[in-house]
């Protein structure tokens, strides 16, 4: 039998490929994602109080205690293990959110830096001790592995980045999932972290180009309209090509 299974921040996930945060925005959308071949449900992004903002639109949600009794639910089915996606506007907010969804059974909590509501309010690239104090908090209140999803573009240097994330005990990095994104972290990040691409992936190939490449995993979205499907195309198209390597 061929594995396609991958550990991220030291969590076992049945196969590489995972959603997006963001691509299962209804509860119905991701109990039927716990039922597709998903490596694992990526829930949110979610913050602490309701949010609807006309500015910031990927961010509406409806606030992290109207999702728990959802994400105790997927945690209790089993089917597959659950990442929470948090933003907040201060460390603080994302020191409660980790704290509850840890407690809530998610393995994995990803702190979501991509969101343009995160840099314009909390600023946390704006110089290494804003990332620094922020992934401390993070990685303090969090009784589970800390992961941070970064934006397109990184006003820090790569080497800044890794030093931050190294020193503050994050175990994980989402990067996107091109030259300058992920591949310019592997080189210059200085390592000790595992990286998961995001974006970018339409097949099998595209899976195995970037494990090759370094990556440990990958977050697929938008799913366009296949849906959640894409993850059972992905796991045939993987077994076929290792199989005839």
């Amino acid at each position: 039998m061929i594995d396609l299974g991958t550990t991220v921040a030291g969590v076992r996930l049945p196969f590489a490929a995972m959603n997006a945060a963001g691509t299962a925005p209804t509860a119905a959308e991701l109990r039927a994602l716990a039922a597709s071949r998903t490596g694992a449900i990526v829930v949110g992004p979610t913050t602490l109080h309701p949010f609807v903002h006309p500015e910031f639109r990927t961010l509406h949600n409806p606030g992290f205690d109207k999702l728990m009794p959802l994400v105790r639910e997927l945690v209790a089915l089993g089917e597959k293990l659950v990442i929470a996606s948090i933003a907040g506007a201060t460390p603080e907010e994302y020191a409660i959110l980790a704290r509850a969804f840890a407690e809530a059974g998610v393995r994995i909590v990803e702190a979501n830096l991509a969101e343009p509501y995160v840099d314009a309010t909390l600023r946390p690239f704006e110089e290494p001790t804003a990332l620094r104090a922020l992934l401390e908090r993070l990685t303090a209140a969090s009784a589970v592995p800390v992961s941070i999803r970064l934006p397109d573009h990184v006003p820090l240097a790569w080497p800044a980045v890794g030093e931050q994330v190294r020193a503050a005990g994050v175990q994980a990095v989402v990067a996107r999932n091109e030259f300058t994104g992920f591949e310019k972290l592997l080189l210059e990040g200085g390592g000790g972290f595992d990286v998961v691409v995001a974006g970018g992936i339409r097949s099998g190939y595209d899976v195995r180009r970037a494990l090759a490449k370094g990556a440990c995993a990958v977050q697929v979205g938008p799913l366009g309209t296949e849906g959640f499907g894409i993850f059972a195309r992905l796991e045939r198209e993987m077994r076929v090509a290792r199989s005839v390597r």
